[in-house]
């Protein structure tokens, strides 16, 4: 842990490579369909963006173990859902702050992120993005996802050694 300062750049670097996977892949289905060709553009971003998040968090350069793909799928949800990303970020900050834990921030998000698709998917007031079927199974699937990627830290919290920001590192009780 070497502080949040050394943590900025590699928090930037998640998000963009989140963002631009969905992005690209938004960009050229456009280009295709402005061409003639056929319209991928409802399913195409969905799949980029779960491969970006798979690829961050399966990664082959650290023998298929990474994140748990939290700002990737902030930095993928961004492109996709704007205001329901940005609605579940929300909910990362108050919790993670309340709690000074940011796995329950983390995991409070995903929750928050699998609720608000479902309401944009039936049509209710908030948020205001438009939610297809896809991009709410989608939702849902990451956060499932990312949820089940932090077991471990469920475990430690469930345990009081989950080390919150701020804290010296706890150690287990004997």
């Amino acid at each position: 842990m070497l502080g949040w300062k050394p943590a900025l750049p590699v928090v930037f670097l998640d998000l963009l490579k989140g963002f631009f996977g969905p992005w690209i892949a938004m960009k050229m289905c456009e280009a295709q369909v402005a061409a003639g060709g056929a319209d991928y553009s409802h399913w195409v971003p969905l799949v980029a963006g779960l491969l970006v998040i798979l690829g961050h968090s399966f990664t082959c350069f650290a023998g298929f173990r990474g994140g748990k793909g939290v700002l990737a799928a902030l930095g993928v949800f961004l492109a996709l859902c704007p205001i329901t990303a940005l609605s579940a970020f929300g909910v990362w900050i108050i919790l993670t702050f309340s709690t000074k834990y940011v796995s329950v921030g983390s995991i409070g998000a995903c929750v928050a992120l699998g609720a608000f698709a479902v309401m944009g998917f039936l049509k209710l007031p908030f948020p205001p993005d438009d939610i297809n079927l896809g991009l709410m199974i989608t939702c849902l699937i990451v956060a499932v996802f990312v949820i089940v990627k932090h077991k471990s830290n469920i475990k430690r919290l469930m345990n009081g050694t989950e080390n919150g920001f701020g804290s010296k590192r706890k150690t287990p009780k004997a």
